[in-house]
C-alpha cells in the first residue's frame, strides 16, 4: 500500500487503481476498526468492470500509522479530502460503510462539486443516537458502553461483534474469522472514532448535498438500525433508498452479488 501523511508524520495507507479514460473514481471508506481488506470483492469487481478505485484505512486502523492524536470523524472526513487531492482527482463518488458512512458525509461536504454520487452502505449517519426529531438508534450512555467493553476486552469483543453481531445471513466460519482478524489491526486509538458517534449529528450536512445518493441497508442490520438509512435517503435530496432482504451490517459480504448489481448500476445512471 501507498502512504500519505496527514497529522505530522504520521501516515494513511491506501491503494489506488486508475483506469483509462473512465470516471469517476469510486472512493470505499470502510466501518469502524476495520480496514481496505474488508472492500476486497467490491474492489476486484470494480476493477473488473473498468471503475477506478481508491481504498484506504482509517487513522490507527489497517496499515495506516496508529498513533494518531486525532480520530474524529472530521479528521478521518479531511484525511479522505487529502488523498483525492494528492491523486488529483476531481470526480469521484464516495462509499462509506458504516462509520464510514459518516466519513464520507463529512467529506462529501468539504469536496463539493467534486464529488458525483454518494453510497451509503449500513451507514451510521446523520446520526447513529436518538435525539429531537430522531427517534433511531440507541443512546450516548449506549455508546459509551460498548466503547467501555472494548477496551476492557478487546480480542472476546471484536470476536462477539463479528461471529455473532454483524452479520445475519449466512456466511462461512472463515469469513467472520478474518473479519474478527481486521479488526484486531485496528490500535486502541480507533476507539474514540467509535465513541464519536455518540453525538455526531449530520442532519444539516445531509441536506446540503445535492448529489444523486444511494443508501443500502440490511433489514437485519443489528448494529445500525435500517430506520437509519430510511431517513438519510428521505433527508439527501437526491437520495434513494435500497433495502436487502435477509441481510445484516455487511450487505456487501453477506450477498455480494445482489450488492454489484446495486453499486453498479448506480455508477452507470451517474456517469451516463
Amino acid at each position: 500500500m501507498s502512504r500519505l501523511a496527514v497529522e505530522g508524520d504520521r501516515c494513511i495507507a491506501y491503494e489506488y487503481y486508475p483506469a483509462t479514460g473512465r470516471l469517476p473514481v469510486v472512493v470505499l471508506s470502510h466501518g469502524w476498526g476495520m480496514g481496505a481488506r474488508a472492500w476486497d470483492d467490491v474492489t476486484a469487481g470494480l476493477c473488473d468492470a473498468g471503475w477506478p478505485v481508491l481504498v484506504y484505512d482509517h487513522r490507527a486502523c489497517g496499515q495506516s500509522d496508529k498513533d494518531f492524536r486525532d480520530v474524529s470523524i472530521a479528521a478521518l472526513g479531511s484525511d479522505l479530502v487529502a488523498l483525492c487531492e494528492h491523486l488529483a482527482l476531481d470526480s469521484v463518488v464516495l462509499n462509506g460503510w458504516s462509520l464510514g458512512g459518516a466519513v464520507v458525509v463529512d467529506a462529501a461536504v468539504k469536496l463539493g462539486s467534486r464529488v458525483r454520487g454518494l453510497v451509503l452502505t449500513g451507514g451510521a449517519t446523520p446520526r447513529y443516537t436518538q435525539a429531537d426529531g430522531f427517534p433511531h438508534g440507541g443512546t450516548a450512555a449506549d455508546v459509551a458502553a460498548t466503547v467501555t467493553a472494548l477496551r476492557a476486552d478487546r480480542v472476546n469483543f471484536l470476536q462477539g461483534l463479528y461471529t455473532q453481531g454483524v452479520f445475519a445471513a449466512p456466511v462461512s466460519e472463515a469469513v467472520k474469522q478474518a473479519a474478527v482478524n481486521l479488526a484486531l489491526q485496528a490500535g486502541p486509538a480507533a476507539d474514540a472514532s467509535l465513541g464519536a458517534l455518540a453525538h455526531i449529528d449530520q442532519r444539516d450536512a445531509m441536506r446540503s448535498l445535492g448529489m444523486p445518493a444511494l443508501v443500502i441497508t440490511g433489514d437485519q442490520d443489528g448494529v445500525v438500525p435500517p430506520g437509519i438509512a430510511e431517513f438519510a435517503a428521505n433527508l439527501l435530496p437526491g437520495g434513494r433508498l435500497a433495502v436487502m432482504t435477509g441481510c445484516g451490517h455487511a450487505p456487501f459480504i453477506e450477498d455480494h452479488g445482489a450488492y454489484a448489481t446495486l453499486l453498479h448500476g448506480f455508477l452507470s445512471e451517474i456517469s451516463a
